[in-house]
């Protein structure tokens, strides 16, 4: 019978023991660590891109990619008729960086001034939001709020202007979104900057419209390189910015677009 208390006893243990292993892994299954519940609320690495920085703009990280050329190397063409797709164009131009240009209407027609390689194909218009005008004259390029007095080579109407002489401007817009944004800009040493501006995980999506000349002050301080003057060009889905480093197409038509060899 001792034999029989003892086998008994050892049973007992036995299921004490694996009572315990069991109420201890339900614990380590029901109470995480911070780090592991909070894994999904940390955003992705970002990936490190030649000419490209990001600033948190409230919380959001928005991605800068930038380009620099000579304005004489730059040539501007309306693609309203054609209708090609960039990857298209890149291949017709031989372009090794393409910008889109500026707005077009439902009326498939430019928005404004519009002159390539010295052809006038659309006039300037009146208008509170296309307010600017980018040109190339000879080797200058001029963002400004006039009409060149000069016959440049090529010209466009675009806006809202974003910078002038080397300051942000305040911006009052109505119906703002987030949306990819596409920028020209002139560096003080007379190059044509081109900038774009948008999320990694949606590359379609971006800053607000108001919150851009801000943000352009920021990536002008973090990079050193001088902005004088700014404009905005079109953004959204009608925008393509495709250089040696960064490729990001368009879902619609581009109107127009800028291209250098």
């Amino acid at each position: 019978m001792k034999w029989l208390v003892g086998f008994i006893g050892i049973l007992g243990i036995t299921a004490v023991i694996i009572f315990f292993v069991k109420n201890q892994n339900k614990e380590n299954v029901n109470v995480l660590p911070a780090t592991t519940v909070n894994v999904t609320s940390v955003p992705a690495p970002t990936i490190a891109l030649k000419q490209s920085v990001i600033i948190d703009v409230e919380k959001i990280p928005i991605r800068i990619s930038w380009t620099i050329v000579d304005p004489e190397d730059v040539e501007l063409y309306s693609n309203l008729k054609a209708e090609q797709l960039s990857e298209q164009i890149k291949v017709d131009k031989s372009c090794q960086m393409l910008i889109n240009g500026g707005f077009y209407s439902k009326e498939n027609t430019h928005l404004g001034l519009f002159i390539s390689n010295f052809e006038t194909i659309f006039k300037s218009i009146q208008s509170a939001t296309h307010n600017g005008f980018l040109w190339i004259d000879g080797n200058n390029v001029s963002i400004g709020s006039s009409i060149p007095d000069v016959n440049p080579r090529i010209a466009i109407q675009s806006g809202p202007l974003l910078f002038k002489d080397g300051e942000p401007l305040l911006l009052k817009i109505n119906n703002d979104e987030p949306s990819r944004r596409i920028v020209a800009a002139k560096t003080s040493n007379n190059k044509l900057l081109f900038l774009a501006f948008y999320r990694d995980s949606a590359e379609y999506e971006g800053p607000l419209l108001k919150q851009l000349p801000e943000i352009i002050n920021s990536f002008k301080k973090q990079t050193n390189i001088e902005i004088t003057d700014a404009i905005n060009l079109d953004g959204g889905k009608h925008s393509v910015f495709i250089t040696n480093y960064v490729r990001l197409n368009e879902l619609e038509h581009i109107g127009s677009y800028f291209c250098a060899n």
